[in-house]
C-alpha cells in the first residue's frame, strides 16, 4: 500500500493479492485530486473492498487465460475425464477458441459474443483438420462445454457474476448412421484379413464376435481369458495421447458403473487364441523369457509389455477396406455386432454383452423388426393379393 505525489495529484496503490491465473501481484491504482487526506480516505475505501474480496483481478483475466485456467483445474477436479478428451479440448481451445473470443475480457463475453462467436464457427474456418471447412455441430457443443465450464468455475470464484453461456444453446448435431458391413461384407474383410493379416484378422473376429469397442480389444491382458471355458472379462480400455507417461494409459472402460463384463466366447475363436497364445509364447522362449499374465494379447513388442495403438489397427483395416471397395470403418464392426444380436438377444442382453451405458444408446443400434410386424405384413400382401 502506497500514496505517491504526480503532477496533478495523487496515485494511490493498495496490494490485492495474487492474481489465480497469472501468478503475479494484483495492484488495485486509483488517480486523486486534491489533498493527501483525500488521497488517505480513498486508501482506506480500497482496502476495506479488498478485504471484503471486490479485487480479484478480474479486470486483469481474459477468456484465454480462463481458459488455460479451466482446463488445468479440469484434469484433476469434478467428474474422471479421458486423457484423449482433454487434449481434444486443448487443441480446441488453442485452434478456435483463443483466436476467436480470447482476447475478451470477461466481462465481455456475454450471450451476444457467444452467439456470433458459433455461427461464425459454423460458416467458415471450423475444421481443425480442414481450416477452410466450417465446425461440425458436434465439434461445436464441444466448444461451448469448454467455454460454459470456464465460464462457470469464474462464476464460482466470484470473477463474474454469472455464467453467459448458460442463455446460449448451440445447434444440435445432427444424428447420422454409422455405416456398417452387411452379412457379405464382414465375412469377406474377415476372409481377406486372414489371408493377408492374421493378427489384423484375429482383432477383427473379436471385435465382431463380442462387441467389444477397439481400446478394449488392444487394453486385452491374457489373464482375462478363461479359454478352456470360453470366457472373457472386459473391464478395461487403452487411450494413446500425448504427456501420458509412456504416451498411454490403460483406463477402465465405459461399461455400466464401471464394473467388469464377461462375455462368452465361441468355439472357433477361442481355439484362434490358444493358436495366437503359443505363438506369442514361442516368440517369448526365443530370447530366453516367458509370456506374463498380464502381457497383452495384442502387443507392439514381443514380451506383451505394450499395448497396439488404436489407431495402428484403425489404419490397416482402412487399407484393406479399401482394397476390397468397403465404406465403413473399424467400429462399423461393432455396431455390426449390436444389430445382429437383434435377432436372437433381448436388448438388455446387448446392453450388459456391449456394455452401454444405459437402454436408450443400445437401442439406437437395434433396429429389430418383431414377428407381430412381420405377420401384419404377410396379412396385407394375402389381402391385396387375392383374386
Amino acid at each position: 500500500m502506497a500514496i505517491y505525489k504526480r503532477r496533478d495529484g495523487w496515485e494511490v496503490r493498495v496490494y490485492a493479492g495474487v492474481d489465480p491465473v497469472t501468478g503475479k501481484p494484483h495492484r488495485i491504482s486509483r488517480q486523486v485530486d486534491g489533498s493527501r487526506r483525500k488521497a488517505e480516505r480513498e486508501e482506506t475505501r480500497l482496502k476495506a473492498q479488498v478485504m471484503d474480496g471486490r479485487h480479484r483481478g478480474a479486470r486483469a483475466k481474459t477468456l484465454a487465460e480462463l481458459v488455460d485456467t479451466y482446463l488445468d483445474w479440469r484434469e484433476h477436479n469434478d467428474k474422471p475425464i479421458g486423457p484423449r478428451t482433454l487434449q481434444g479440448y486443448r487443441a480446441l481451445a488453442d485452434a478456435r477458441i483463443k483466436p476467436g473470443l480470447g482476447k475478451l475480457r470477461l466481462p465481455q463475453v456475454d450471450p451476444p459474443a457467444l452467439d456470433r462467436f458459433y455461427t461464425a464457427a459454423l460458416r467458415k474456418n471450423g475444421s481443425l483438420r480442414k481450416p477452410g471447412e466450417p465446425l461440425s455441430a458436434s465439434r461445436l457443443r464441444d466448444v461451448h462445454a469448454v467455454i460454459s465450464g470456464a465460464l462457470a468455475l469464474a462464476a464460482r470464484y466470484g470473477w463474474i457474476s454469472y455464467n453467459p453461456a448458460t442463455l446460449v444453446k448451440p445447434p444440435a448435431p445432427q444424428s447420422t448412421k454409422r455405416p456398417m458391413p452387411t452379412k457379405k461384407q464382414a465375412r469377406a474383410a474377415l476372409q481377406a484379413a486372414e489371408r493377408k493379416d492374421p493378427e489384423l484378422y484375429l482383432f477383427l473376429r473379436l471385435e465382431a464376435t463380442t462387441g467389444l469397442r477397439p481400446g478394449e480389444v488392444c487394453a486385452l491382458w491374457w489373464q482375462d481369458f478363461d479359454l478352456d471355458a470360453g470366457d472373457l472379462v472386459v473391464g478395461n480400455n487403452v487411450v494413446h495421447a500425448k504427456g501420458l507417461p509412456g504416451g498411454y494409459v490403460r483406463k477402465r472402460t465405459k461399461s455400466l458403473h464401471g464394473d467388469d463384463r464377461p462375455i462368452a466366447l465361441g468355439k472357433t475363436t477361442s481355439a484362434l487364441l490358444k493358436e495366437h497364445r503359443a505363438r506369442c509364447e514361442a516368440r517369448a522362449r526365443e530370447w530366453g523369457g516367458q509370456l506374463a499374465p498380464d502381457a497383452y494379447v495384442f502387443s507392439a513388442d514381443e514380451a506383451g509389455r505394450r499395448p497396439l495403438r488404436v489407431d495402428t489397427m484403425t489404419r490397416r483395416f482402412g487399407e484393406l477396406a479399401k482394397e476390397l471397395g468397403h465404406g465403413y470403418t473399424l467400429y462399423g464392426f461393432r455396431h455390426f455386432v449390436a444389430t445382429q444380436l437383434g435377432a436372437v438377444a433381448t436388448t438388455a442382453t446387448i446392453r450388459e454383452r456391449m456394455g452401454h451405458g444405459s437402454l436408450q444408446v443400445t437401442s439406437g443400434y437395434v433396429h429389430r423388426v418383431s414377428e407381430a410386424d412381420r405377420e401384419a405384413a404377410r396379412h396385407m400382401d394375402a389381402l391385396l393379393d387375392r383374386g
